[in-house]
């Protein structure tokens, strides 16, 4: 199976890190949350940190003209999010995106602001929680984004 984009590899849980299967299954549990996000089978790994971080290429059987055959999806010890390929091009993108959105979510929170409007988080909008995700986004920007491309 030829990838549809850079830097990313086909998904072979027999090759991959132990561990990495458990991540495969919180993004599979996470995408079938939504009706419009139907799997084709075909998966490619961004980068898998077992127990800590999964950033996947997921191929989708389009329902409708407004669903993107593929989407990024970043699942772990984080709160797990899809990522449009019409707007991230990269994993380096994905990941971008996703700490842009999930520190919009910190802030407000930080703030006392409402999160009605931002990416959902699946954790309650506690300075607690905000400061736990703030750390593991910070380790994400520090360690993890600058080795994609």
């Amino acid at each position: 199976m030829t990838t549809p984009f850079p830097n990313i590899r086909t998904l072979d849980l027999q090759s991959e890190d132990p561990g990495t299967d458990d991540l495969v299954s919180r993004m599979n549990v996470f995408l079938s949350e939504f009706s419009w996000a139907k799997q084709t089978g075909n998966v490619w790994v961004a980068r898998s940190i077992p127990g800590v971080f999964g950033l996947f290429l997921v191929e989708l059987n389009a329902v409708s003209a407004s669903v993107d055959p593929y989407t990024w999806v970043v699942v772990g010890d984080i709160p797990p999010a899809y990522i449009s390929t019409v707007y991230a091009a990269s994993p380096k993108e994905a990941l971008k995106g996703y700490l842009a959105e999930m520190g919009a979510w910190v802030k407000a929170v930080e703030n006392d602001e409402a999160v009605d409007d931002l990416m959902p988080v699946n954790g309650a909008p506690t300075k607690e929680n905000a400061e736990a995700l703030k750390l593991r986004l910070s380790f994400l920007e520090s360690e993890i984004l600058p080795s994609l491309n």
